[in-house]
C-alpha cells in the first residue's frame, strides 16, 4: 500500500492546479521543506499554477543551488512573474546560478512589468537570418526544445540584421520545401503581431487568435523580441484574475471542494507536518509555551 509521502507526490503529479491552491494555505517556510522533499519535475508545474507573490515566499526559504534549480524547472514566464516579489540582490545571486542562455531569457523578460505581454512571451523560439536555407533551419530545429513545434501552425520568425521581423515560415511549409530553398522564398508576411509593452489582458480577443497559436511579439519599428502561445496567455489570464481581490476563501473551498480532492490534501498537510522544517518549529513553539 503506497504511503502518505506517495499518495501526495503522486496528487502534485496528476492535480498540480488544485495541489498549488493548498500549498498557498501552508506557511511557506513548511511548502520550502516539501520543495526541497520532492522532485523538481513534480513540484515546477505546481509553483507555475501558485500566486507569485507565494511562490516567491516559498523560496526565501530554499537555499540558493535548490530555489535556482527550481526557477529553471519553472521556466522563464512563470520564473520571473516570481522574480518580480525577490530582493533585488537575492534575484541576481539566482539568476548567476542559471545557464547563460536562460539567464538572458529571465533578464529580458524582468524588463517588463509583469502584466505585459512582453513578460510573458517566449524569447527563445526559434529565429533564423531570411538568407538561410530550409536544412539549415531543421537542422537548428534539432538542436532546440522543439515543443512548441509540433502543431505545424507555429513557425521559425525570420529577422534582419537589426533585429527586425521579416516573415514567418511553418513548420509545415519547411519540411515541404527543398533542402537547398531560401526561407525568404518560403516565409510568408507576419499579419498579427503584438506589442510587448502592451497589458496582457488587451489581448485576449485579439483577431490573430483566430487562425494563430502562436503570435510575434514586437518592440517599436517591428523589432522581434519573442513571441505568446495561446497556453501561456491562457495561464497569464488565470494568474493576472486570481491576483484580483476575489470572493473569499468560503467561496473557493465550495467550488473546489470534493471528497477526493480535500482527503489528498490533507495527505500533503500531513506530509508537511511531518518534515524537519515542521517539526523544528513545532518543537520551538511547545518550548515557549
Amino acid at each position: 500500500m503506497p504511503g502518505t509521502q506517495d499518495l501526495s507526490f503522486a496528487f502534485l503529479e496528476t492535480h498540480p492546479v488544485d495541489a498549488a491552491r493548498v500549498l498557498e494555505r501552508i506557511p511557506p517556510q513548511d511548502v520550502a521543506a516539501l520543495l526541497a522533499e520532492a522532485p523538481a519535475r513534480l513540484t515546477a508545474p505546481v509553483m507555475r499554477a501558485m500566486l507569485p507573490l507565494h511562490t516567491a515566499r516559498c523560496l526565501e526559504n530554499l537555499a540558493d543551488d535548490a530555489a535556482s534549480g527550481l526557477l529553471r524547472a519553472m521556466g522563464p514566464q512563470a520564473g520571473v512573474a516570481t522574480l518580480h516579489y525577490v530582493p533585488e540582490a537575492r534575484r541576481n545571486t539566482l539568476l548567476a546560478q542559471l545557464p547563460t542562455a536562460l539567464a538572458l531569457a529571465f533578464r529580458l523578460l524582468l524588463g517588463y512589468p509583469e502584466d505585459t505581454v512582453g513578460a510573458w512571451m517566449n524569447p527563445r523560439v526559434l529565429v533564423m537570418p531570411a538568407d538561410a536555407t530550409a536544412e539549415a533551419a531543421i537542422k537548428q530545429l534539432r538542436n532546440e526544445d522543439v515543443d512548441e513545434y509540433r502543431d505545424g501552425d507555429a513557425g521559425i520568425f525570420m529577422i534582419g540584421a537589426t533585429q527586425q521581423l521579416l516573415g514567418q515560415v511553418s513548420l509545415r511549409d519547411l519540411l515541404r520545401a527543398p533542402a537547398d530553398a531560401r526561407l525568404s522564398k518560403i516565409m510568408h508576411k507576419v499579419k498579427y503581431t503584438l506589442p510587448a509593452r502592451t497589458a496582457i489582458h488587451a489581448v485576449e480577443e485579439h483577431a490573430g487568435w483566430t487562425d494563430h497559436q502562436m503570435l510575434a511579439v514586437v518592440e517599436r519599428e517591428d523589432h522581434f523580441v519573442g513571441a505568446l502561445d495561446r497556453a501561456m496567455l491562457a495561464r497569464a489570464l488565470q494568474r493576472t484574475r486570481r491576483i484580483q481581490p476575489d470572493t473569499g476563501y468560503g467561496d473557493m473551498v465550495a467550488d473546489a471542494a470534493n471528497g477526493y480532492w480535500l482527503g489528498v490534501a490533507s495527505l500533503i498537510q500531513l506530509v508537511v507536518a511531518l518534515l524537519p522544517v515542521a517539526r523544528a518549529q513545532s518543537t520551538g513553539a511547545a518550548d515557549e509555551s
